[in-house]
This record gives C-alpha cells, sequence and structure tokens, in this order.
C-alpha cells in the first residue's frame, strides 16, 4: 500500500484567538536557534530544557486548559527568559504565527496516538506538511510514544513519505536519571515496567 498525506490548506486554518496582539519577547528576537515543543503537557520537559540550553529558546504549547495551567505554574517558578509557553491549539498558532525555516528543533513527546482516526497522527496529519515548512533545513524532529505500532508507522511515514532522515533511535525501558522522565506520562509507562520509543529525525 502507498502512503499517502492529504494536502495542507492553511487557508482552511484560522487564526488562535489573540493573535494579533501577540508580540514576540525580546529574547525570542537576537537569533538564537528556535525550537518548538508541541502538547507539552504539564511542562516537565519544557523547564528542564529550557535550563539545559540557555543558549536556545523554546516556544512550548499546549492545549488542554489544565495541563497548560500547571505548566505556567512551574514557568513561573523559574525566571527563564528563554522559554515561552503558549496556550493553544498547535496546528493554528503555528500555522500563523512561525516563519517557514524558522525552526531549528521540534519536539512530539508522547502525542495522543489517534485510534479511531489515523490520519491525525502527527506524521499522516496534512499539518505535518506545514509544520516541516517551518524548520530550517538540517533541523531535527524527536518523536516519543509507548506505543510500537505507532513508532514503527512514524518511521514509516518519516523516512518513505517525508524523506527524513533518522539520526537517533532509543528503545527506553527503565529510567536514565540524567535524561528522563521527560513527561509525566513517560514516567508512568517506565514505572509500570512499559516500554517507551524515541525516534530523532533530521530535514534534509
Amino acid at each position: 500500500m502507498s502512503l499517502s498525506v492529504r494536502a495542507f490548506d492553511s487557508e482552511s486554518v484560522s487564526p488562535p484567538k489573540g493573535l494579533s496582539d501577540f508580540q514576540w519577547p525580546a529574547s525570542f528576537t537576537d537569533g538564537s536557534p528556535l525550537d518548538l515543543e508541541i502538547g507539552c503537557g504539564v511542562g516537565w520537559h519544557p523547564i528542564r530544557y529550557a535550563q539545559r540550553n540557555p543558549q536556545r529558546r523554546l516556544i512550548a504549547i499546549e492545549h488542554t486548559r489544565e495541563k497548560f495551567e500547571s505548566f505556567h505554574g512551574r514557568y513561573e517558578k523559574h525566571a527563564l527568559d528563554n522559554l515561552l509557553p503558549i496556550h493553544a491549539d498547535a496546528i493554528r498558532w503555528v500555522t500563523h504565527a512561525i516563519k517557514p525555516e524558522s525552526l531549528d528543533r521540534a519536539f512530539l513527546l508522547y502525542p495522543n496516538p489517534e485510534p479511531g482516526n489515523p490520519s491525525k497522527r502527527w506524521l499522516r496529519a496534512p499539518f505535518f506538511h506545514r509544520l516541516l515548512e517551518t524548520m530550517k533545513p538540517g533541523a531535527t524532529i524527536q518523536l516519543a510514544t509507548n506505543i510500537e505500532s505507532y513508532f514503527k508507522e512514524a518511521l514509516e511515514y518519516g523516512t518513505e513519505y517525508w524523506k527524513l532522515k533518522i539520526v537517533e533511535q532509543r528503545i527506553l525501558t527503565q529510567p536514565i536519571p540524567e535524561d528522563i522522565p521527560r513527561t509525566h506520562f513517560e514516567k508512568k509507562y517506565l514505572e509500570r515496567g512499559e516500554t517507551c520509543f524515541d525516534v530523532t529525525f533530521r530535514k534534509s
């Protein structure tokens, strides 16, 4: 069966509420490497990532209000001018707020596997066209999941359809202190003995 992804129609995607009043923080306009995390949950990964990478800038988007409020509470406890929390639908916000070839890295850590609608999985979704447009040549995108079939599908679409190069693959079966848990989902999965899968792609 040949792989296919519907074309992305940006004109059908309305801007998120409040974007017309949005202004980039000064620290995000200094030419530093710019990264994006979609679905950052309660903020474990973006907080730690920003702390460990002060020379980089991270936009962290979460749509669910309860999770975002928890994330924002953590954010306010830290003086991190290289982290930008965004409460919005990621597809709408990225489509209208991020210019082509702006991003150096992107993270999709434990996304919804969409069991009832495979075409909404990130690497099978029309929006992935737009996400790749926002990434610079040579930029990387990292995906993690605890579902092996999702992981294998992502590998197939990433390499065969999107022509991305695999930089690294990892199979995680236990916590690695210096590296994980990156998210509360990863902590839960590993604590109950599940295997997690991780891949980093590079855009040519």
